[in-house]
């Protein structure tokens, strides 16, 4: 199984849109909720130089937000993301 990890917010559009993609291909999702833990506005910038919710990183790849992840998903680049691991 993958590691997901998703920096993400119980009020974005955006952010569940990723989760419904993401378990729908029956991935656990490692949630890190910006919303409980404020401080994780930091680490994301430090990590991606983002300060955007969703931020997806499978397997410590960063891929972005959900434009980019359904992008890769569109682009048949997602699964083997996914099954990699």
């Amino acid at each position: 199984m993958p590691h997901v990890v998703m920096y993400c917010s119980d009020t974005c559009p955006f952010c569940k849109n990723a989760e419904r993609l993401l378990t729908k291909k029956g991935v656990e999702i490692d949630k890190k909720d910006v919303d409980k833990d404020p401080a994780l506005w930091d680490e994301i910038e430090a990590k991606t130089g983002r300060d955007t919710v969703p931020q997806i990183f499978i397997n410590d790849k960063h891929i972005g937000g959900f434009d980019d992840l359904s992008e890769l998903d569109m682009d048949d680049e997602l699964d083997p993301l996914l099954a990699d691991w």
